[in-house]
């Protein structure tokens, strides 16, 4: 009885090892994904900047 019940216990801790190690691999695999959107993000802040200091700079040029 009680090796039973040592086995039934080693496979629930080893079930719920292994579910943990896949949420983790998961929030890995989703932190990956935003760093990368948010430096997607960036560069389209940083290009949009861009744009509107050529903008700025246009009317300065015209009227020299």
């Amino acid at each position: 009885m009680t090796t039973e019940h040592i086995w039934e216990t080693f496979d629930s801790l080893f079930k719920t090892v292994y579910r943990q190690g896949r949420r983790v691999d998961e929030l890995e695999a989703r932190i990956i994904d935003l760093e990368r959107r948010l430096q997607e993000r960036a560069a389209q802040v940083q290009q949009q900047s861009r744009a509107v200091e050529t903008i700025t700079e246009m009317p300065a040029e015209r009227a020299a």
